[in-house]
């Protein structure tokens, strides 16, 4: 039982008298119940020696924490004040707008794709920023100053002298121990980008100490801590241990590997090995984000070779793979408090508390309609909880870590089953950019033209490559392909991830979307940076509504106007290191009303903030634009899909199986098709807006003609369907996209990856499962009945559907060619004939290869 330590009224007087009257009497007792706390500790380890001079140093610490944390505290005041002056701003021009509050609410952490000032200015957004800044920011130095180590940091020696590296950036270290001169530039390099995020993260209300010697984020492989068992994890890792860094106030051993313990059970469950105040039925207290970015516990290892030791033993992944994970957990902490304060879950529940309020106390209401709009205003539960699990990552983290490792191999695997030709149909990725360029007032043909150059070019190269770096795009392949096998940065590790990884860039998804995504960014930075030559009043009206979206209004563009831009191949391109670059004069115009009576360091401190926002103002809309270019799950797509419940358990792997393959089309509808409806501008005609939405439904189903002829000719079939055909545009239109998933049923008995109507509604998993249990009955009943026969060509569909890499679009017509219609021919005589005459009758077409067609006599 916890001791509870009392003061005397002596005592108090005097420490209260030593603190200038600035501690509360709860302050000052804590302070004391840590003091007696320390010093039961000494006298139970025996640890007594000079144990006047200890409890000295701790009380003099004690201080110097109370002080840094009542600073912390006044901080915390007055960013919270800030931040919800702005939120109460933003969420009450959503509602005049016509917003519903559930609505409002939400908009503030996903964005809506109703035209409203402000609106795609979201907690989704800032954290594509982030990652902009940081990731981006950290890949551009490297190709800038050292191109030739974007493609080297996957080596393993050069990654262990990366790690090895880092470990010496401290007081007293040798940098260069490793004789390694690329991996002590890289080392530097990954350690600014660590301390810029850290720095950020302590703007924004937190206090996090600098690590000197900090070599990356740990990982741990949670099916190696499980062969070993928490005894013999926790024997390897203790002599591994910096245990004065990683427990400053415990001296007892017996303590230390109880908390190891701790540790061990929480990376193997997802759940802390105590249970936790909410389960025990106590009060909890929000917790606070910024505090706990103070305190969080890590695991200190002595050196980098302990280090290394470690990760080869219990842990996977390499130096590059933590650093990129880190970064994007500090991306996504530090849009979450730049938007709701230190504290973001407390700031959002006190915005939801007060809207209750306000609408319960509207006497302009009836009680229906208050009813109405109370609906859903819950911040423990529904839409509102979800959203803030999302966004703070919670979502993301399985519970059961086993079981969320197994659900997404099985999902990885159906993955490389059916998404052979993932690519062929991705050739409307073309579109949606130039859909998105003309919503901003560009040319539809001109931006088009402009993404399909950037295709024939391929991988940005060169000042290119760093252009879409900078801008954050263009580089999630190269990561992905450096980091795996290693690590997954959003999901549980596995041998099938790794494969997963190799398999998408076989099939060529992972290099399409790269340059797609580079294409997008760099399109959308020169059409800023031609923009910028023009005034705020004087732009197209569409541009500017969109730069209205994403807040950045007259003065923000007139900044923006005043950096000096890259040029590179006759395009102008608005970059953040340009912006980073502005003078103090022409930012200060932006916090003039924040300026007056400030010292000239507090002036400094607000203009650096301003040029920083404005910097992230900039690659937020670039982020954002670019997802309406080439269209990924977003934030509330992932809330739609998921429900919000957690990897790890029953109903969210359940909701998982199911939602595979129904990201992108219900993406592609909240995105691009609810801004071509919902998102248009004030006073936009009728005309304007049905253009548009003509322009969507036209380029599409062009688009997906292009794919099905692509496909075709995979498959060998020439020439392209009758475009004369009224089928032919309608099949078109369904494999373009512009139906979405819904649509795939419309004109066919299949969808898009040759599934039915129940494989796509209960997902392909489930649906192979269904299937394989479906020909074990029939092969029951052909042994119990001579009526009943099993099919060899059943079997035979059923191992192709399902089996990775058999449906490559390069693999698949080999396989056809030299062994399958071979086999299907021996299951089914005369199976090729009636394929080929099928062919014929419906399309007009042949197969392109005549001994093909010779061997079975078309």
């Amino acid at each position: 039982m916890k001791i509870k330590f009392k003061m005397g009224d002596d005592c108090r007087a005097a420490a209260a008298a030593a603190s200038g009257g600035k501690l509360t009497d709860d302050e000052i007792q804590e302070a004391f119940q840590r003091m007696g706390e320390y010093k039961q500790r000494l006298q139970a380890s025996g640890d007594t020696a000079g144990m006047a001079d200890k409890l000295r140093s701790f009380a003099e610490r004690e201080a110097e924490r109370t002080k840094v944390a009542a600073a912390l505290a006044k901080r915390h005041a007055a960013l919270n004040i800030l931040v919800r002056d702005r939120l109460d701003q933003t969420i009450d021009g959503f509602i005049k707008s016509g917003m519903s509050p559930k609505k409002a609410l939400l908009a503030v952490i996903e964005g809506t794709q109703k035209g409203v000032e402000g609106g795609r200015n979201s907690v989704a957004a800032l954290n594509g920023a982030y990652e902009a800044r940081y990731l981006g920011g950290l890949l551009a130095e490297i190709q800038a100053n050292r191109p030739h180590l974007v493609q080297a940091l996957r080596d393993p020696k050069m990654d262990a002298d990366i790690l090895r590296e880092m470990a010496e950036l401290r007081e007293g270290g040798k940098p260069g121990v490793t004789g390694n001169d690329d991996a002590q530039y890289v080392a530097k390099v990954f350690s600014s980008y660590a301390e810029l995020a850290r720095t950020d993260l302590n703007s924004l209300g937190a206090s996090i100490g600098k690590l000197d010697g900090w070599s990356g984020a740990q990982t741990h492989d949670d099916i190696k801590m499980i062969a070993a068992g928490k005894d013999a994890w926790v024997s390897s890792v203790l002599p591994k241990l910096d245990l004065d860094r990683t427990f400053p106030d415990v001296t007892d051993m017996a303590e230390v590997r109880e908390t190891l313990g701790d540790v061990y059970d929480t990376i193997i469950s997802g759940v802390p090995n105590k249970p936790t105040a909410r389960e025990k039925g106590q009060r909890v207290n929000p917790a606070n984000l910024a505090k706990r970015l103070g305190k969080s516990r890590v695991l200190h290892f002595k050196d980098a070779e302990s280090t290394l030791a470690y990760r080869d033993e219990f842990g996977y992944g390499n130096t590059v793979s933590g650093i990129v994970a880190h970064l994007r957990n500090s991306a996504r902490m530090a849009a979450n408090m730049d938007a709701l304060g230190p504290n973001p879950e407390v700031m959002y529940g006190s915005i939801v508390d007060t809207m209750k309020r306000k609408i319960k106390e509207n006497t302009n209401l009836s009680d229906a309609e208050k009813q109405k709009q109370l609906k859903g205003l819950d911040i423990d539960a529904g839409a509102i909880r979800q959203a803030i699990d999302i966004s703070t990552g919670l979502a993301s983290r399985p519970v059961n870590v086993t079981a969320a490792k197994i659900s997404a191999d099985i999902r990885a695997w159906q993955s490389m089953a059916k998404l052979g030709g993932a690519v062929l149909s991705s050739i409307t990725d073309t579109i949606t950019p130039a859909i998105a360029a003309q919503f901003r007032g560009s040319s539809f043909f001109r931006s088009w033209a402009t993404q399909l150059d950037g295709l024939r070019k391929g991988r940005p190269k060169g000042e290119v490559a760093e252009i879409s770096y900078l801008l954050g795009e263009g580089f999630d392949g190269i990561l992905g392909h450096i980091v795996s096998p290693n690590a997954a940065v959003d999901g549980p590790v596995g041998r099938v991830a790794g494969l997963q990884e190799k398999f998408f860039r076989w099939n060529g998804l992972s290099w399409w979307t790269d340059v797609q995504r580079a294409s997008a960014g760099r399109m959308i930075a020169a059409e800023m940076g031609m923009r910028a030559q023009t005034a705020f009043k004087d732009l197209p009206d569409n541009y500017r509504h969109v730069l209205g979206l994403h807040g950045i209004d007259e003065p923000r563009w007139e900044a923006i106007r005043k950096a000096e831009f890259r040029e590179e191949g006759g395009n102008v391109y608005v970059t953040p290191d340009r912006i980073r670059a502005l003078s103090d004069e022409d930012v200060a115009p932006l916090v003039a009303s924040h300026l007056e009576g400030k010292t000239d360091e507090q002036q400094a401190a607000i203009i650096d903030r301003a040029r920083r926002d404005l910097e992230l103002n900039v690659l937020r809309f670039f982020a954002d634009e670019t997802s309406y270019g080439v269209v990924e799950v977003d934030p509330r797509t992932r809330r739609t899909m998921t429900q919000g419940l957690r990897p790890g358990t029953v109903a969210g792997e359940a909701i998982r199986f199911v939602g595979q393959f129904k990201g992108f089309p219900m993406a592609f509808t909240q995105r691009v098709v609810g801004r071509a409806l919902y998102g248009h501008r004030k006073g936009a005609g009728l005309l304007e807006r049905s253009a548009h939405i003509g322009t969507l439904v036209a380029g599409m189903t062009a688009a997906g003609y292009a794919a099905m002829t692509l496909k075709d000719m995979a498959r060998g079939y020439w020439p392209p369907r009758d475009p004369t055909d009224p089928k032919t545009w309608a099949a078109a239109f369904i494999q373009g996209g512009a139906a979405g998933i819904y649509g795939d049923f419309l004109f066919s008995k299949v969808n898009r990856f040759g599934g039915g109507l129940t494989e796509t509604l209960i997902g392909p998993s489930v649906g192979a499962l269904a299937d394989l249990a479906e020909l074990g009955l029939k092969a029951r009943d052909a042994a119990l009945s001579s009526e009943e026969q099993v099919r060899l060509a059943d079997f035979l569909n059923f191992g192709t559907q399902n089996t990775p890499l058999v449906n490559l679009f390069y693999t698949r017509p080999a396989l056809d060619f030299l062994f399958l219609n071979s086999m299907r021919e021996v299951a089914s005589p005369g199976y090729n004939r009636k394929v080929a005459a099928n062919r014929k009758t419906q399309y007009g077409q042949e197969n392109l290869l005549p001994a093909y067609a010779k061997t079975f006599g078309r």
